[in-house]
């Protein structure tokens, strides 16, 4: 088994593909934080100065509007899934957060009630609150790892500005779950094309 480490040792785990005395690197380009926020107001500016609109995420840049859209498409199950979570654990604050929606939504496709996703992915967090969000915010966990404080599948709904919570040292694992998840992609060791053949 060879070790894999990255600069900042975003992560370290083994896998069994590596020949004995290569090293893999994880490199930051496969980590991430996404906002999908349909509707913001600029931090530090007064709401009627700029007005509302969505974050950067949902509209430029490698992920764009069109690709924001095939997300949302693809996730309507799940989000639908949360949403009657949601709802029947905070009806008041269901019912707020679906006129919030209603007015502030910026793609059709999502069903909401969330005016805002942030997806992180192969990263740990500290533990923390969020000072901004007095409502509740849900957790949700997907991927093929052991570790951290919450289990793949698990939904956490919880009042994050009271509340502190992470996402703990975790490790993946190798292959692909039974619901065709993988751990992300693995840089290869600087030999694998002339070992490998090029993958073929």
């Amino acid at each position: 088994m060879t070790e894999v480490t990255g600069g900042d040792i975003l992560m370290k785990y083994t896998k069994d593909s590596v020949p004995p005395g290569e090293t893999l690197h994880e490199t930051n380009k496969s980590t991430g934080v996404l906002h999908l926020v349909h509707g913001w107001a600029e931090q530090g500016c007064a709401v009627g100065m700029h007005g509302i609109h969505p974050l950067k995420d949902m509209v430029s840049g490698p992920c764009g509007a069109p690709h924001i859209d095939a997300y949302y498409k693809a996730t309507e199950a799940l989000a639908l899934q949360l949403s009657a979570m949601f709802h029947m654990s905070y009806l008041d604050f269901y019912k707020k957060y679906q006129q919030a929606f209603e007015a502030g939504k910026w793609m059709v496709v999502d069903p909401g009630p969330f005016l805002g996703r942030v997806i992180v992915w192969k990263l740990a967090v500290l533990p923390h609150q969020d000072g901004l969000d007095t409502s509740p915010a849900v957790i949700f966990l997907m991927g093929c790892f052991e570790g951290g404080e919450y289990l793949p599948g698990e939904v956490i709904i919880l009042m994050t500005d009271m509340l502190y919570h992470c996402i703990g040292d975790w490790t993946p694992q190798p292959g692909v779950s039974g619901d065709g998840i993988t751990p992300g992609r693995i840089d290869k060791p600087a030999s694998w094309s002339l070992n490998g053949a090029g993958g073929l």
